[in-house]
């Protein structure tokens, strides 16, 4: 069995979601001694994608007789490898959304509530539940200046606390939630990373709180090590959550404190592993506590929950997938 991975968007996005969904995915078919390839010329049994804005691709892999594979719901911060849209606060799925997930073999999603939305929404294929994975030793501490590496980068003094979020610059919900709560937390540091439509005019914009950093989307390196060394990771999106960041957080045992309505990850935020508040003044004293010391911080359970979620069972459950979708291909 050989697969083919593919994934190209059209900017170098190397660090953000639905490449970081790729290399999960190539990591995980290398433990599992599973060959693959990232060219859609080469041959191979069955093709895994990651992106809807590929359908010409898929339909080229369906003419061709080739089981197809696509992951859902498991980057939908990222604008190249979401397939949700959201209007009026109302999530949704766009016409093409339907149409490609209803072409492919299987639908992979992180867990039951984002098959629940699929089958709402009118789709037909099989859907399966299984983990976007997250590669732990990518957030462990073994390396001190590698690990001091976002520190160097923002000039920041060694071991200052500070605050993360990563979503897109078109969410202005979103943005107008994190600016408010920067402003009431004056004492901290927050930073935000996003892409989007807007990202390049938004990120440079001037009415931000002092405390806070709008930035772009930064390298593989220095991502890892923001991960590392940051005590919040805020999760802000009310709509649509990112699995595959907030396994990241938890691996990387920085405490996740979430904005509610949440939507699609209620294992990982579960109130033994994460804070989830109601409203930004919930947010705001959550931070306090948690940096002063008078909340505990959740961070052993998050780590233990993306234990369960390795590579290694990301690639258990994409061979069984695969060797599903190639037995009921030969039987059509």
């Amino acid at each position: 069995m050989k697969v083919c991975v593919y994934f190209e968007p059209s900017e170098n996005r190397d660090n953000f979601e639905g490449a970081r969904l790729r290399k999960n995915i190539k990591g995980a078919l290398e433990i599992m001694g599973i060959p693959y390839c990232n060219n859609i010329v080469n041959k191979y049994d069955l093709i895994h994608f990651i992106s809807i804005k590929d359908e010409e691709k898929i339909n080229d892999a369906i003419e061709s007789h080739i089981p197809t594979v696509i992951s859902a719901f498991m980057c939908e911060n990222d604008i190249t490898a979401r397939i949700t849209n959201v209007r009026n606060e109302n999530v949704g799925l766009s016409l093409k959304a339907i149409r490609v997930l209803n072409k492919v073999d299987r639908v992979l999603v992180p867990n039951q509530t984002g098959k629940e939305f699929l089958l709402k929404h009118g789709i037909t294929s099989k859907i399966d539940v299984v983990t976007p994975g997250v590669k732990l030793s990518r957030f462990e501490k073994t390396n001190q200046i590698e690990d001091d590496v976002f520190y160097r980068y923002y000039q920041l003094e060694k071991d200052a606390k500070f605050i993360v979020s990563i979503g897109t610059y078109d969410d202005k919900e979103c943005l107008k939630a994190l600016k408010e709560v920067a402003r009431k937390c004056p004492k901290y540091k927050f930073f935000f990373f996003g892409v989007g439509q807007n990202a390049k005019k938004l990120y440079k914009s001037r009415n931000v709180p002092s405390n806070l950093k709008l930035a772009l989307l930064m390298n593989d390196e220095v991502y890892c090590s923001m991960m590392k060394q940051a005590s919040i990771y805020l999760s802000f999106d009310n709509s649509k959550h990112s699995p595959i960041t907030l396994l990241d957080a938890a691996s990387s045992k920085t405490q996740i404190v979430a904005l509610e309505p949440l939507s699609y990850n209620e294992e990982i935020l579960k109130e033994t592993r994460a804070y989830t508040c109601a409203n930004v003044g919930e947010v705001v004293l959550t931070i306090e506590g948690l940096m002063k010391g008078s909340l505990p911080f959740k961070v052993e359970e998050a780590y233990e929950f993306a234990k369960k979620n390795s590579l290694e069972k990301l690639g258990e459950e994409l061979k069984e997938e695969y060797e599903n979708i190639i037995t009921e291909a030969k039987k059509k």
